[in-house]
């Protein structure tokens, strides 16, 4: 059934995005649609997360913060150029989650924040390599791990979830 669904909607999609409904379109999303889901089957996280409302407005709260001052930074460094505003540095920081989710919300955060951009995030160790205007390299790991911390406040890993490949017998395919 969740195939059916998946290619129901990507002939959506597929419609949408030509701007025509004619039979031709339909069919030729339904075709290609039908396609992508047997040859990208969908697999379950093997970590289940849980959301805590009170810790995601928290976080958004403190993003909001954080975007005004760093857009305060930015446009300092623009209108008002010192070699100290204008200073850049690459900064690894090592993560303390293994979650794949949190380590994208993370990277997702800090390169929505003005002044910073996120690099590269590595799994094995955990690290993230961040671009940073104008901060000293130890504010800029301290201010990263408190926001992981804010993360991992808002979205919760949870133990491991069963395997779906295991429950389906054949890898790659869910039942």
């Amino acid at each position: 059934m969740r195939r059916v669904t998946g290619a129901v909607a990507l002939a959506a999609l597929w419609v949408a995005l030509f701007g025509e409904v004619s039979v031709a379109n339909v069919v030729a999303g339904l075709v290609v649609g039908a396609v992508l889901v047997v040859a990208f089957p969908h697999r379950r996280a093997p970590v289940a997360h849980r959301i805590a409302p009170w810790g995601v407005v928290r976080l958004l709260a403190r993003l909001a913060v954080d975007l005004v001052a760093s857009s305060t930074q930015v446009a300092l460094a623009v209108l008002r150029p010192t070699p100290a505003r204008l200073r850049t540095a690459v900064v690894r920081v090592r993560l303390a989650s293994d979650s794949e989710l949190v380590h994208t919300i993370v990277a997702d955060l800090i390169t929505l924040t003005p002044g910073t951009l996120t690099l590269d995030v590595r799994r094995d160790p955990a690290d993230c390599f961040v671009h940073a205007l104008g901060a000293d390299p130890d504010a800029v790991r301290a201010s990263v791990q408190d926001l992981e911390r804010r993360v991992l406040r808002a979205v919760i890993p949870g133990p491991a979830a069963p395997d779906a490949d295991a429950r389906s017998g054949t890898p790659g395919v869910d039942r």
